[in-house]
């Protein structure tokens, strides 16, 4: 998904709704940020990682990025 993309999907949203996360394990997840960031694309095949890496925007294969930061709880 692209900026334009999510665009396109929030202007019919009423503007007071919340923006959240999936949750770690479950539920859900307030957003704290959003930033620009520098990747590269497909940098893991282990299922367990997500796909792409933060990188310097030096690097060749960089591409400019916008991440959603969510919330992430500790243990009380």
């Amino acid at each position: 998904m692209k900026v334009i993309d999510l665009i396109e999907k929030l202007k019919y949203s009423p503007p007071d709704s919340p923006i959240v996360l999936s949750g770690y394990e479950g539920g859900f997840a307030d957003v704290v940020c959003v930033k620009e960031i520098t990747l590269t694309l497909n940098a893991h095949q282990e299922w367990f990682y997500g796909r792409h890496e933060k990188t310097a925007p030096h690097e060749s294969n960089a591409v400019n990025a916008v991440v959603i930061v969510g919330e992430q709880r500790k243990e009380l």
